[in-house]
């Protein structure tokens, strides 16, 4: 019997803190984005929180920014209907950060977003 594979993009809920923390994993296509993002804004209490601490420091992106682009008009700005959020987001190599990067400037309509390299400085950034 195996075990159920681990999918690349999961979260919890920090009721605590008072965020959501998403660990990416892996290789992550835009397919596996695609099928999160789904899921996870049609959460009420992820929609109520709209506070993200987003640790991609174990994932490979496997997507470029226009597919990004994509997504995000196509999924995200819908479901949102004008609300904001708020992301930080937490690198390790050169990619993710550029990637990180892309998001910040394709998100800017709804986000506010920062990048970090320490997990401490991201959630206190959150939650400042």
């Amino acid at each position: 019997m195996s075990a159920a594979a681990v999918p690349p993009i999961s979260y919890v809920i920090d009721r605590q803190a008072g965020v959501i923390i998403e660990t990416w994993r892996g290789d992550v296509s835009i397919g596996d984005l695609r099928q999160y993002w789904q899921g996870y804004l049609a959460d009420p209490e992820v929609m109520a929180l709209r506070k993200t601490l987003v640790d991609l420091r174990a994932s490979n992106i496997l997507f470029i920014g226009t597919q990004l682009s994509d997504l995000i008009s196509v999924v995200v700005v819908p479901k949102l209907k004008g609300r904001t959020w708020k992301s930080a987001l937490l690198v390790e190599r050169p990619l993710q950060f550029g990637v990180s990067r892309q998001y910040h400037v394709f998100a800017e309509q709804y986000s506010s977003d920062s990048i970090f390299h320490d997990f401490d400085k991201a959630l206190a950034w959150l939650q400042a």
